[in-house]
Formats: structure tokens, sequence, C-alpha cells
């Protein structure tokens, strides 16, 4: 966001990063991140870059934001994300613009990946990966709510075995932001 100098840089990422924390946080013990969380994130950064840049900066917030959203929008009408999850990551991007955005969710993405890996290992149910993945194609190539998810997030979070079946995507979000940050990939 070529508008900003480092000052301001500094405060767009420590406030989206502080933000991120406490929805990851939140995401982790209850499974939802909060709209009291992700709409003043999406107007504070959309109003911030106004603020700071005018049209040009509100056009370049209103395009991370978007990015943000689009991203993870086909997940949540599959029934296997969580709306809280894609407007976080629609607020990331009105704060931190498109490009920051995109490295943000390919970390989280990645994060996301090992974690499944991870969980199904120590599970002993490394095999159902493929059947999953054979599922979610099929549903992405469709993207059809007759095709949904067999067992919706908000359904899998009421089950008492939700950590096995839910992931809070807030914490890997975090990973994200976190691992763009500290490697100053975002430029």
């Amino acid at each position: 966001m070529s508008h900003l100098n480092n000052q301001t840089l500094t405060i767009a990422w420590s406030l989206t990063a502080a933000i991120v924390v406490i929805a990851a946080v939140i995401d982790f013990r209850r499974f939802r991140v909060p709209n009291a969380l992700t709409l003043p994130l999406c107007a504070s950064g959309l109003l911030f870059h106004l603020l700071l840049g005018g049209l040009p900066g509100l056009q370049s917030s209103a395009q991370g934001m978007a990015l943000g959203g689009l991203l993870l929008i086909v997940f949540y009408v599959l029934g296997v994300m969580g709306a809280g999850d894609v407007k976080l990551l629609a607020g990331v991007g009105a704060w931190l613009g498109a490009s920051a955005t995109f490295l943000v969710f390919l970390v989280a993405a990645l994060a996301a990946g090992v974690h499944s890996i991870f969980v199904f290992a120590v599970q002993r149910r490394l095999g159902q990966i493929v059947a999953y993945l054979q599922v979610m194609i099929l549903q992405l190539c469709t993207l059809g709510k007759h095709v949904a998810w067999s067992e919706p997030v908000d359904v899998a979070v009421q089950q008492s075995d939700c950590r096995r079946r839910v992931m809070p995507f807030a914490v890997m979000i975090a990973v994200g932001l976190t691992a763009v940050a500290i490697r100053g990939l975002a430029g």
C-alpha cells in the first residue's frame, strides 16, 4: 500500500495482528469468529486507508478486502468453513491490501494442510485424506449446495468430538499473518 509510510504500515500490521490473534483465540475455544471483531476490522481498514490515502487508498483497501473474502467464500459455500473465517480474511485484506492478503492466505492454507495431515496421522486416518480430497474436488467442480459437505461445519462444531472434526481456521490465518510479517514477504 504505497500511500503508507513505515510508521503507519507498522500500525496497520500491528492492529491487524492484534485482532487476528484475538479472533484465533476465540475460534480455538469456541469454533467461531464473532462479527463484533470481523465487521469493525473490515470497516476500520477501509476508513483508515481512505483517511490516509484518499480514494486510491480506499480502492486499494477495498481490493484487499474483496480478495480476502473471495479466497475463502467457495469453502464457506461448500460448508467446510464458517463465515467468520471469510470475514476475518476480508478484514485482513482491508487493512493490508491484496498482495499481503494473498500471501497470508497461501501460508494459512499450507499451515492448514500440514495441520490436517498431522491430525489424520495422529488419529491413524491418513487413508481418509484421499477420500476427503475427492469429495472436495467434486464439490469444487459442481459448486452446488446439493453436493455440500456431508457434515457442514456448523453441525460439526456441535459434536462432542469437534476437535477431531473441525479446524479453527482463524488460527491458521494468524499463523499466515505472523509468517508473512516475520519474513517481510509483503514487501
